[in-house]
């Protein structure tokens, strides 16, 4: 019980700490700006997601928040998102010549395709369950 709060807890100290930047920054926003932003919140959002429904699940069926299944899904999903996650790495590094991104626009876009490969993998488990070896 105590790991889904902790997971509700980072969530909401990052969703906060991305405000005040977003605040105290005084940048304009512009259409280059707001892709990140969306994509923060995206991750936020599926981030609550699944510790509220870890939290409100079990508390109404009574069980623990966290069974084998969704243990087994997150093992799968990490470890797809990890292989995928290494050719996106590669095609960036493939296509660091060819674009003209500073090296920390190209790792920020980097490990923002990794959170997105890793949460599309996620779905695609737990819409389509594992299948039993």
């Amino acid at each position: 019980m105590k790991k889904s709060y902790s997971f509700l807890i980072v969530n909401a100290l990052v969703l906060v700490m991305a405000i005040i930047w977003l605040m105290n920054s005084g940048v304009t926003i512009t259409f280059q700006g707001v892709v990140p932003w969306t994509i923060l919140l995206m991750i936020l959002a599926l981030g609550f997601y699944i510790g509220l429904s870890q939290l409100v699940r079990s508390k109404k069926k009574g069980e623990p928040p966290e069974d084998e299944l969704s243990k087994k899904i997150l093992q799968k999903a990490s470890s797809l998102s990890f292989y995928v996650s290494i050719y996106l790495w590669l095609a960036l590094m493939y296509l660091s010549d060819r674009l003209e991104l500073e090296t920390p626009a190209l790792i920020g876009a980097g490990i923002l395709g990794m959170t997105v490969v890793f949460a599309v993998c996620w779905i695609i488990y737990k819409l389509g369950g594992i299948k039993d070896a």
